[in-house]
């Protein structure tokens, strides 16, 4: 047999799991699998699907909106924070090209060396202030003016009806039977420790130490300070972020919808703040010259309250008030302290009206554009939920859903949003 004979070619085709050289005991070796990282893409999700992964990041970000709220002031505050210091930090970055890191320190060392010199002048003026005030001069006052509501409201009658006003007037009748706490005057007014905790109920009681209220101040400050860094640091890569977000198509919608929302934001905050500032500044002027003891402390109470629209300085106007009421002028000692506290009381009304009609157009322009009913149920919904930060942030807040609200209408009704400069193509007006 020749070599070619004795060769015996097989060209069949092998069945799966057959190989020429492996024993018939062998088992064959798994094929390989192909990776699925080099697959085709996975398909679109359909419309339900959508809708129901939108619903459930909602439903997500309600959930954990709800179990940190209670951090939403320290939040909040970090927020406004970073957003005042970013102008500069973004000048010394983009314009005279420092090091972002060094851009950052010396912004927030101007933060803190302006927030040291404001607390300085804040306690120095607070305590002068507090220092002038004729307190056994509103001793007086006080218990004449006790004096005189016990006696009207004894027998007090309205439309025929008598008044009960036993509950109310006891209380203070005891009061005034008390001895002086010096002189053993009968009839004054004692005021001591046990008093004065009588009457300003349980707010003390939480403060244990002076320490322990220091430290809890410079904790949340130091807590407030480092979140807003992180902002301010993490700010570009955040804005990238959204911006990668935006689906093809719409990225010039995103930048002018970008450009309302911070329009709204700068108006609002920088605004408040110059409008504070000059109000409360008139306010401790024309209260100085008319002689209302601690005017300067009236003027930071206004300050701190205006920045609250609408409720914010009619809170601030009680404590002026009361303190002509009781203190009276110390420019026209003579003049009734009623009369005086009306005086007052009028002051107030022009000034609030000015900041209103005169300054805020000025500072802050058509920032916002939200009706007056619009601002105070934000305010009541904003102090329900977060307090005094709340307040002050709802109307910016709002007003931002507005500007996305008003696009989302115009993109459902085919109209153009962007015309006249907002989100539904048609100029408005307001607050």
């Amino acid at each position: 047999m020749s070599a070619a004979q004795g060769v015996e070619i097989n060209d069949a085709p092998e069945r799966d799991g057959e190989f020429p050289d492996a024993d018939a005991g062998d088992e064959a070796p798994p094929l390989e699998k192909a990776d699925p990282r080099l697959g085709p893409a996975s398909p679109p999700w359909s419309p339900q699907t959508k809708i129901a992964v939108a619903v459930g990041l909602v439903a997500f970000a309600a959930i954990v909106f709800w179990f940190s709220r209670d951090a939403l002031p320290i939040l909040a505050m970090a927020g406004i924070v970073a957003f005042l210091v970013a102008p500069m930090v973004r000048t010394l970055h983009r314009r005279f090209r420092w090091p972002r890191w060094l851009a950052l320190g010396l912004g927030y060392l101007v933060v803190l060396v302006v927030s040291l010199l404001l607390i300085a002048i804040l306690a120095v003026g607070i305590t002068q202030s507090l220092a002038g005030i004729d307190i056994a001069g509103m001793e007086n006052t006080m218990r004449g003016v006790a004096e005189w509501f016990v006696d009207e409201a004894e027998g007090l009658v309205i439309f025929g009806i008598g008044i009960d006003m036993t509950e109310i007037t006891e209380p203070i009748k005891s009061w005034l039977s008390e001895e002086a706490a010096s002189g053993g005057v009968s009839g004054g007014i004692k005021i001591d420790a046990d008093a004065l905790q009588g009457l300003l109920g349980d707010a003390f009681n939480s403060i244990r130490t002076v320490t322990g209220l220091l430290t809890a101040m410079v904790m949340s400050a130091l807590i407030t300070m480092m979140i807003a860094i992180y902002l301010n640091a993490d700010s570009a890569k955040f804005y990238g972020w959204v911006h990668r977000t935006v689906p093809p198509g719409y990225e010039r919608d995103a930048a002018l919808l970008s450009d309302r929302i911070g329009g709204v934001w700068r108006g609002y905050i920088y605004g408040q703040l110059i409008n504070s500032l000059i109000t409360g500044i008139m306010l401790f002027i024309v209260l100085a010259v008319v002689g209302v003891q601690g005017a300067f402390l009236m003027g930071v109470i206004m300050m701190l309250f205006n920045m609250i629209p609408t409720f914010g300085p009619i809170i601030a106007a009680f404590p002026g008030i009361v303190a002509a009421l009781v203190g009276g002028s110390t420019r026209w000692p003579d003049m009734n302290n009623f009369f005086f506290a009306l005086i007052v009381a009028g002051i107030y009304v022009v000034v609030v009206q000015a900041q209103a009609n005169i300054i805020a157009p000025k500072v802050m322009g058509r920032a916002v554009r939200l009706s007056p009913v619009i601002i105070m149920i934000s305010l009541i919904v904003g102090f329900n939920i977060a307090g005094l930060i709340g307040s002050l942030l709802a109307v910016p807040i709002v007003a931002s859903i507005k500007e996305v609200v008003s696009y989302l209408y115009a993109k459902v009704v085919d109209r153009e949003p962007f015309v006249n400069g907002n989100g539904n193509g048609i100029e408005t007006t307001g607050v």
